[in-house]
This record gives C-alpha cells, structure tokens and sequence, in this order.
C-alpha cells in the first residue's frame, strides 16, 4: 500500500474517532502541551523520506497521520469551546486574551482618489488573519471597509511620477472574536485603469479574490491556513501569480482565451487541474499555452492542501 494512502488513513480514522468518542463523553486533551509537539509531524515525514524499508516507512508515516489528527482534534476542540464567548486577542509582545465589548467594534473607510497620470499602482496589503473580499470597481484609486477592532488599520500612499504605491496594514495585530468568528474583515475595491502589482500578505483567512475587472500583472501572496477563492482575467497580456500557502483550500479560476502554465511544489496535496496537461511531475499547461498572446503563470508553494485550478470561458 502507498505510504500517502496509509497517511490520509490513518489521519480521517483517527479524527473520526475522537470526534465519536468525545460526542459520548467529553475527551479532555490539554491544548498547549499537544500544540507544543506539532514540529514532530515534520520530523517525522523528514524520517519517512530517508527510510527505504517500506513496512517502517509505513509505520512512520501512520504515526505521523496520528500525531496530526490529535494536534487537529485538540486545536478545533479548544476553538469550539470558545464557540461563545466574545473576546479579543493582541499580539504584539507576546499574546494576550481579554473580554471585548461590542463597542470596540467598528466599520472604517479608507479611500485614495485616483490620478489620470498614473499608470501603475503597487498594492502591499498586510491584514493577517481575517475574512478579505475584493469584487468590484471604483472611480477612487482604491476604496476599502474594514470591519473590526476600532483604530486597528492605516493606509499610506507614495506616488512617484507614474507610480503609485499604497501600504495597507494592520496597525496591531489584534482580533476580535464574537460566537467562534474572527471579526476581522476588509472589503475593497480598486479602479481599474492602472496596471496593478500586488503583494499580498494574510494569515488564516477566507479570501474571495475576482482580478478579472483588472489589469493585473504580478501577485504575491503569502497566506497561513485559508481557504482561497479567486478569479484571474485576462486584460493583461501576461500576469504571473506566486502563491505560497499553510494547509488551505485553494480555488483559482483561469479564463480559456489565456494560455496558462502551473509549477507547484506541494507536500500531501491534492490537485484537480482541470484542462490542464501534464509535462512533468510538477509542471502542466493548457493546450493554448505555446500559442496563445495572453499568458498566465501560477507557482503554488504549499502544505497540506486541496488545490483546484479550473478554466471559465465568458463572464463566469
């Protein structure tokens, strides 16, 4: 049997059941002492790489599966249990956790009014953990609402000549938490008109991201364990997207009339690459893709993931 049937095995066995044994009594596991030990996982799949001997190997890998499944169990327990409390955690030296009031939560707008003469903007976007949504235009150079703790973003803008770059960031790194939820989330919208490059930085997110009104040319994004959403376009001739990613869910779709090239370097992943060829084990492309004017380049660098890359053709 192959050692990443054994892993995924034993992983989703050992989950189901200790969510079957603690839905008939409470299993108590004490959070931060398993937490400290997640470095293992790694250790471990580092010691099944250099074993030959398949039946250790199989065992290393089954008790690495294990050692996830607890860390996993252990991490949504101690979240579930603060399903309904309502706080916020600062990190800044250190983490803290105290009670929140619902007045420390509020909406803020950020706006940056747009230049004809500009010709390209650089977005640098740093909002760590949190729900990011970015769906339609504006007549602004950017428009962004945040939702969440008061005072806790800032925007600063440098233009030079043709140039403009935005820096979007969290002042502190805090969140607050209502019912389970991050209440942490930012919307924004971008005009249109000037070639974009982005460099995107979020922690454990949920990201809906449509590029396809813009003319993009390069994106850099760096999440944790998020589950991604987004749509590319094809208003520039050329537009490369390096994604490095946590253990997350991944969704990008692609338009037909791009020629489009995926390189990936994934550990336990799996990959649905729909009209996609493959040239080698961790390069595939469209049929179109040597003939095509308009190309897109993906790099996906990422854990333990689900990632799907599938083509739309029109509107979508």
């Amino acid at each position: 049997m192959k050692t990443k049937h054994l892993f995924w095995g034993f992983l989703f066995i050992t989950i189901g059941l200790l969510v079957l044994l603690n839905n008939f009594g409470s299993i108590n596991l004490d959070w931060i002492t398993i937490w400290k030990f997640w470095p293992a996982v790694f250790i471990l799949l580092g010691i099944s790489f250099l074993i030959r001997q398949e039946v250790l190997k199989g065992f290393i890998v089954s008790l690495t599966a294990i050692l996830l499944a607890f860390a996993i169990f252990a991490t949504f327990k101690a979240g579930w249990e603060l399903a309904g409390d309502h706080f916020f955690i600062d990190v800044d030296d250190g983490i803290e956790i105290s009670e929140s009031d619902s007045d420390e939560i509020e909406t803020t707008t950020f706006e940056e009014e747009f230049n004809p003469g500009i010709q390209k903007a650089i977005l640098n976007f740093d909002a760590g953990a949190g729900s990011f949504i970015l769906k339609n235009t504006t007549a602004k150079l950017i428009s962004l609402t945040a939702r969440g703790i008061k005072d806790n973003y800032r925007l600063n803008r440098n233009d030079n000549k043709e140039v403009s770059t935005l820096d979007f960031e969290m002042e502190r790194t805090r969140f607050s938490f209502r019912k389970g939820k991050i209440r942490n989330k930012v919307e924004f919208n971008l005009n249109p008109e000037p070639v974009w490059n982005m460099n995107l930085d979020l922690g454990a997110a949920s990201i809906d991201f449509d590029f396809s009104k813009f003319k993009v040319e390069k994106i850099d994004m760096n999440m944790g364990a998020a589950s991604l959403k987004t749509k590319l376009g094809d208003l520039s001739d050329q537009l490369k997207f390096n994604l490095d990613a946590g253990a997350s869910s991944i969704e990008i779709w692609v338009p037909e009339t791009s020629g489009c090239e995926i390189k990936t370097d994934v550990a336990l992943s799996s990959k649905d690459f729909e009209g996609f060829n493959k040239i080698s084990s961790d390069l595939y492309r469209t049929e179109n893709f040597g003939t095509s004017g308009k190309k897109i380049y993906l790099e996906i660098d990422s854990g333990v993931s689900s990632i799907k890359v599938k083509r739309y053709s029109g509107s979508w």
